[in-house]
């Protein structure tokens, strides 16, 4: 990815952030933010951090767009079109028992992912972002905690 110019996000982050972890939970963010970019792990911001002390470190954590948007913007279709390939390859190495879209950026992936992978069950969660604005992060944390939980414990 480092090399990667599909398209012009390359150009203004300064790491291009690849999916970190292991486990057979595949969490599937909106794109990198500030702390992603500065320090190349998904999910290590204030949001990620919520939702990495929610459900554990024993998953693997990726985003739809590997680049952070100027500006913390949302990103494109374009943008998340040209990145597809990048989360394909980690489905690929991954082989998660089961995807979890955070936010609906993520989720709006679900359809193109599901034909490609018909098997892996999926949950989707709105991100903790949303629950932090709304002043819901301990209840949003809770859910999708004992969820997850229930899911591990089989």
């Amino acid at each position: 990815m480092e090399d990667c110019h599909r398209c012009p996000l390359r150009d203004t982050c300064t790491y291009p952030v690849g999916g970190s972890g292991k486990g057979y939970i595949m969490f599937i963010g909106e794109a990198p933010g500030e702390m992603e970019d500065k320090y190349n792990i998904p999910f290590i911001g204030l949001s990620g951090r919520l939702l990495r002390n929610a459900v554990g470190n024993d998953n693997y954590f990726t985003n739809a767009v590997k680049c952070r948007p100027p500006d913390n913007r949302k990103p494109t279709a374009s943008e998340i079109e040209a990145c597809f390939c990048h989360l394909v390859d980690e489905i690929e190495e991954v082989k998660p028992a089961m995807i979890v879209y955070i936010g609906t950026t993520a989720y709006s992936l679900h359809r193109k992912i599901s034909a490609m992978y018909p098997g892996i069950p999926y949950l989707f969660f709105y991100h903790p972002a949303y629950a932090i604005r709304r002043g819901k992060a301990k209840e949003w944390s809770e859910e999708i905690g004992a969820i997850i939980k229930l899911i591990k414990e089989g």
